[in-house]
């Protein structure tokens, strides 16, 4: 017997607050795992609680019965989007490290010959034990969700074969099929360049940068791993140095070979590392995340320490990269 209309409407709305608050605890570790793991997302975190309307169409559709909307598996939804198929493995690992895994499926292989190349994997999750002991978490042990892992070029044929309900090949027009196939292909090629990329470029790092000089050429890698050898490893903030711009602001400053930069950072560094212990003493933040640096005892990350170097070294000739027009 399905749940009443109105017993649900009131258990949705009771439960919401709940949800929202797993929701909120899920993101927050994800991300930092995420972050910890250094894996590139393609796009933020989606998220949602799925709306009364959606479970009373699920519920009619499959014919389920409940006595409570916790019960259902993707209650609550998260989806992890990576950039490189070669992380779709590392963040399941992760999920099945942290979290307590009640299932998990991946699509792709229950796609018949003539469905098209929707991949992804899900997992329903719940929150450990451990976890469970904290107040703030203790009441949400009846809770799930699902977390959908996929990368960007899967996502964008999810998104548009959801759009043209072209998820199987008999649901094409047979002028549309020879393209629709193109466009799955292209997709999936992309998957497969993107992580031929990643392959080239750590054989470039273990074969031309494990000594590096002047005849190494001034790139956005050879600037990180300079960095690296230079500067105190607890002030890189992985994952988010814009080693980019940093270059850029170099290369502007006549700052444009190993040795130059070598040089730069010697002579100007320990005063940015009185600098860096100044500003965790005085404590005075504007974002959250560096407050969550100052605790470990560090503000400036590598680029700031860098461009406080330039700064000092040049004084009123430095030139900041968006002063200038382009």
């Amino acid at each position: 017997m399905h749940m009443k209309a109105d017993l649900l409407r009131i258990d949705y709305e009771n439960q919401s607050p709940k949800a929202n608050r797993f929701l909120k605890s899920l993101i927050e570790q994800l991300q930092e795992l995420l972050d910890k793991n250094n894996i590139t997302l393609g796009t933020g975190l989606e998220n949602r609680i799925k709306t009364l309307s959606s479970i009373e169409e699920k519920l009619k559709r499959k014919e389920n019965t409940i006595k409570s909307v916790v019960e259902l598996g993707d209650f609550v939804g998260i989806r992890v989007i990576v950039l490189f198929k070669s992380d779709i493995e590392k963040v399941c690992s992760l999920v099945r490290a942290n979290f307590d895994i009640i299932d998990e499926e991946n699509v792709s292989e229950r796609l018949s010959d003539d469905q098209f190349g929707y991949q992804s994997t899900h997992y329903t999750i719940k929150l450990p034990s451990p976890w469970l002991l904290l107040p703030t978490l203790s009441d949400l042990k009846g809770l799930k969700a699902e977390i959908q892992i996929r990368t960007l070029s899967q996502h964008i044929w999810a998104v548009a074969s959801h759009k043209l309900q072209y998820k199987q090949e008999n649901n094409v027009p047979l002028p549309l099929r020879r393209s629709i196939n193109r466009v799955s292909a292209l997709l999936e090629t992309v998957d497969l360049e993107f992580d031929r990329v990643l392959v080239e470029r750590q054989e470039y790092k273990d074969r031309e940068l494990q000594d590096i000089n002047d005849d190494s050429g001034f790139n956005v890698d050879v600037l990180e791993k300079l960095c690296d050898e230079l500067l105190p490893a607890e002030n890189k903030y992985h994952g988010h140095e814009n080693y980019s711009e940093l270059l850029n602001e170099l290369l502007l400053n006549n700052v444009s070979n190993a040795s130059e930069f070598k040089l730069l950072v010697k002579s100007n560094l320990d005063a940015q590392l009185v600098n860096d212990r100044d500003s965790v003493a005085h404590g005075d933040f504007d974002e959250p995340d560096e407050v969550e640096r100052a605790k470990s005892g560090v503000y400036f990350t590598h680029v700031g320490l860098v461009r406080g170097c330039i700064q000092d070294s040049l004084q009123d000739k430095y030139r900041h990269i968006s002063s200038v027009k382009n």
